[in-house]
């Protein structure tokens, strides 16, 4: 065969080939877009929502509520942040965003979960917050592994940062958990004067961890609450 000959025959693309490309440029592009909530999930009401702001950064508190009859798990969250003039500061639609900022792990039947970004970045004053969940999320186990939180407590960082929550979290599971989020809130009467998150990268069935959240917002004289919906369900 020709030299020529032989080098057009090895640049042939084959229609799988082409195939493939097209879906991996496709689903590229679809990345890029950022997250999207285009219609509302019928069975989960966000109950109350609040932005803390403090010179460490911003964070958003969502409180969520599963009105289904069954365990519902990575549930799309959307989030803007608007100022006094309604004026948006900040959504969550960028391109990139670590899963754990655009999306809700999982959540029981008639449960109610505290759902905190604390990695937004505002672009001014936060006076509210308007938080949709979307469609998407897969129906989950009967019963979701358990994660159990104790000795929760405000401690001075060693490092010098100020405040930190510390606490304890145990897997009461026989289902490994990878980056599970341990989401902190501190409440004085009805109000959430701070929040912060913690992610424990690896907590095997039946182990526990000691994990540190930096909370926005003042924790002192607060009452804290966490909880750590699995991001692995069987």
């Amino acid at each position: 065969m020709p030299l020529v000959a032989a080098i057009a025959l090895s640049g042939c693309e084959s229609t799988q080939d082409k195939s493939a490309r097209l879906e991996r440029a496709a689903k590229a592009v679809k990345a890029e877009k950022g997250l999207v909530v285009a219609e509302d999930a019928a069975d989960i009401s966000v109950q109350r929502s609040t932005v803390l702001q403090d010179p460490n950064g911003a964070a958003i508190v969502v409180e969520l509520k599963n009105e289904s009859a069954g365990a519902l798990v990575g549930l799309p969250i959307s989030t803007t942040v608007e100022d006094g003039a309604k004026k948006p500061v900040y959504t969550n639609d960028t391109p990139g965003l670590d899963a754990s900022l655009v999306s809700v792990p999982a959540i029981a039947a008639g449960e109610t979960l505290v759902w905190v970004n604390d990695q937004a970045t505002l672009a001014g004053e936060g006076k509210t917050v308007v938080a949709r969940v979307g469609v998407g999320g897969k129906p989950g186990p009967s019963a979701l592994p358990a994660m159990e939180i104790s000795g929760l407590k405000t401690a001075e960082d060693p490092g010098g940062g100020g405040l930190t929550v510390v606490g304890s979290v145990a897997n009461r599971s026989t289902v490994a958990q990878k980056r599970l989020v341990v989401f902190v809130v501190g409440r004085k009467g009805d109000k959430v004067v701070s929040a912060g998150r913690a992610i424990v990268e690896e907590l095997a069935p039946g182990k526990s961890v000691t994990f540190n959240a930096f909370p926005i917002g003042d924790p002192t004289g607060a009452e804290l609450s966490a909880s750590a919906p699995p991001t692995v369900t069987q």
